[in-house]
């Protein structure tokens, strides 16, 4: 397990304690207009190239319906989901879920539902809950299942709070959890017990509030393993199907984060 990273990164901690939140959503929402606007040229070259295919990684075959690519909550990454990269230093924990012998897996924060429907298709034993506070994220995570024939065993809802979490009753359960710093509320064994014996992967949301990483970490390490990976930039070296970008645009549009993050799997220490 690496060290913490709320521990060590400095300027992200001066950072989040002197910008605002209201200046922080409006520089996000000043540099995904801007994105966006760079985005569109590149992603309709891609999509004429290749199609709105996954290319590679635990959801390859995973297709997107022809309008979804250019919705604005998905747009700037779904070129960096399309060809199998997006998040790919965490793929190693996808596999091992999939492996594994789950009853539900639960998405919290799923945007468009890449993971959900991603699950859906790989784990066709499993039912899937996807949630997200966005309207147009539940109704493209909608017509992705939808465009991938998994919508009977996908339910989409809205708010997930830990009260939702304890109401589940399966056994088996994985939770994928990326919730823009909510996670620090959503999980908590002592509002919801029964995630003491869940997978779960958290995107832990640091930069918002520093004390997450070790607030997770003293809420779980009695009764999980901890792993933590630090985000690392993908240069997409190795994509071909990006030959025709420079380097500079390669590294733009397989860009995740603007800023340090880090991700933990909790593995329940008596077994998932």
């Amino acid at each position: 397990m690496s060290a913490s990273t709320a521990s060590k990164p400095l300027h992200m901690r001066v950072a989040s304690a002197i910008v605002p939140d209201a200046g922080k959503h409006a520089i996000d929402s000043v540099r995904a207009r801007v994105s966006r606007r760079r985005m569109a040229p590149l992603r309709e070259e891609y999509l004429r190239r290749h199609g709105p295919k996954v290319l590679r990684g635990p959801f390859a075959g995973l297709r997107y319906p022809p309008e979804l690519p250019a919705h604005d909550h998905v747009a700037h990454h779904v070129l960096a989901k399309l060809v199998g990269s997006y998040e790919s230093q965490i793929y190693p924990w996808f596999e091992e879920w999939i492996a594994g012998d789950f009853e539900l897996v639960i998405d919290v924060g799923c945007a468009e539902g890449f993971y959900a429907v991603g699950f859906a298709r790989a784990m066709p034993a499993v039912q899937v809950r996807a949630y997200d506070i966005l309207a147009q994220a539940r109704e493209d995570c909608a017509a992705l299942a939808r465009a991938n024939g998994v919508q009977q065993r996908i339910t989409i809802g809205g708010e997930c709070t830990p009260a939702t979490l304890a109401a589940v009753a399966d056994a088996r359960v994985a939770l994928l959890s990326d919730c823009e710093g909510y996670e620090k509320i959503l999980l908590d064994p002592q509002l919801a017990p029964n995630v003491r014996n869940w997978s779960i992967i958290v995107e832990q949301h640091i930069l918002s509030d520093p004390t997450i990483a070790d607030t997770i970490k003293r809420r779980f390490s009695d009764t999980h393993e901890i792993e933590v990976i630090d985000y690392v930039p993908p240069d997409g070296a190795d994509l071909a199907e990006l030959d025709w970008l420079s380097d500079e645009q390669r590294r733009f549009v397989l860009s995740e984060r603007p800023f340090p993050m880090s991700w933990a799997m909790l593995r329940p220490r008596g077994g998932a």
